[in-house]
């Protein structure tokens, strides 16, 4: 791939501007300036979905998001590597996104249990109920948020059953992470808000895992006080084990309910859309749901510091310059999808970008895929006929998540 980086174009990705004209400006990046690099942020960004493809499957260490994979405007302006950046620390462990092979995947792979595959079916029936009694709450009201009402509480109330939470703190959680999430012009989202916002929920936590002795019996947290850094043999303090979880609670109620709400929209903004899906709900939202995690996952980019001189998708990129992998581009590249900005229902899909790929896969897919299924069956098996306001809706307009925050949903039978 050849990097256009001609004086005639110039463009801040993360400008206000260019914020609110995201899909024109993907386009013309994927068309004109597939690798474009910004020398104020010393970053190449890569908004075509095979090259995108490329750059996350790079392992062996050499890209990592020791920088954050999130990082601020302000930081990449202000903070430029003549080399390649010192890995993260592993004494105090530093947050799992951050950390080199063998840290990342063994402090993965201390808490993934609940979250693969036979782990999630088994939570099938959890979410059903929730989002039955959810309906029930809901539907005499004729009116309501499907975002925050409906998707929001039952996904962040089963992340309260996977920590151990109670569920009565559920919306207070749920409303907590999507204000640290919204659009705020002046700045990207800072990772470090995140960290210290969700402390005091999460290490009350694992301090009551501890009490009880972390006898296995919750799978997300006693596998983290259990691990013992080698070669000293240490534990892993409460900030260190609250630092791996943090991904886990934000990526399991930030996005899953954006993904629901538009889904469900989509299909309703396409009646014939919607009639066949519903004409055998149990063969085809699956299906369907594919192609609402293409169309409507919120993610926009994630980033990666090169620990070494490589070349990627045909670039080469210097130790310490950053890559960042637009991945809302990549879903609508109509290099991988035919006519990719229409939602189609039983799209073919080959391959997904909407969870990451290679090292940083999105830990918690398989749980947010069981979790869109089954609210989505559970509302177009419950409700006949709806509509949206969509005067009323709005959205996070951020250049890191976008989505329906409010997308009120109007029960008509």
């Amino acid at each position: 791939m050849t990097v256009i980086a001609s004086a005639d174009f110039q463009i801040d990705l993360f400008s206000p501007e260019v914020i609110a004209n995201l899909e024109a400006v993907y386009k013309r990046l994927r068309d004109e300036h597939p690798v474009y690099y910004d020398r104020d942020y010393d970053t190449f960004f890569f908004s075509r979905f095979d090259d995108v493809w490329e750059v996350l499957r790079v392992g062996d260490n050499a890209l990592l998001a020791t920088e954050s994979n999130l990082p601020t405007p302000e930081y990449l302006r202000t903070h430029h590597n003549t080399g390649a950046p010192p890995f993260a620390s592993t004494n105090p462990m530093a947050p799992g996104p951050k950390l080199h092979s063998p840290w990342y995947e063994q402090m993965r792979a201390a808490h993934i249990t609940p979250l693969r595959p036979k782990r999630v079916a088994a939570l099938a029936d959890l979410v059903r109920n929730l989002a039955r009694e959810r309906l029930q709450t809901l539907l005499p009201q004729r009116k309501f948020n499907l975002t925050m009402d409906y998707a929001g509480v039952v996904g962040v109330t089963v992340i309260c059953s996977l920590f151990g939470l109670p569920a009565a703190r559920a919306r207070e959680i749920m409303d907590k992470v999507n204000e640290l999430a919204r659009y705020d012009p002046r700045k990207s989202t800072d990772l470090g808000a995140f960290f210290a916002a969700l402390t005091g929920d999460i290490i009350p936590a694992i301090q009551a895992r501890r009490a009880a002795g972390a006898d296995g019996s919750n799978l997300l947290i006693d596998g983290l006080i259990s691990y013992r850094v080698e070669p000293e043999g240490r534990a892993l303090s409460d900030q260190e084990i609250c630092d791996q979880l943090v991904c886990a609670m934000v990526g399991g109620i930030e996005s899953m309910p954006k993904v629901t709400s538009q889904g469900i929209m989509e299909l309703w903004r396409r009646p014939e859309q919607l009639k066949a899906v519903r004409a055998d709900l149990d063969a085809n939202l699956p299906i369907a749901v594919q192609e609402m995690i293409r169309y409507c996952a919120p993610a926009q980019y994630t980033f990666r510091t090169a620990h070494r001189d490589l070349t990627v998708a045909g670039v080469h990129v210097r130790a310490g310059q950053r890559v960042a992998s637009l991945l809302h581009s990549a879903s609508r590249d109509e290099r991988e999808f035919e006519d990719p900005d229409e939602f189609i229902w039983n799209r073919p899909i080959r391959r997904v970008l909407s969870f990451g790929l290679g090292q940083h896969h999105c830990i918690g897919k398989h749980l947010a895929t069981l979790e869109i299924t089954a609210l989505a069956h559970e509302f177009l098996t419950t409700v006949t006929s709806f509509e949206f306001s969509l005067d009323e809706a709005g959205k996070n307009r951020g250049v890191m998540q976008r989505g329906w925050i409010n997308l009120p949903v109007v029960i008509l039978d």
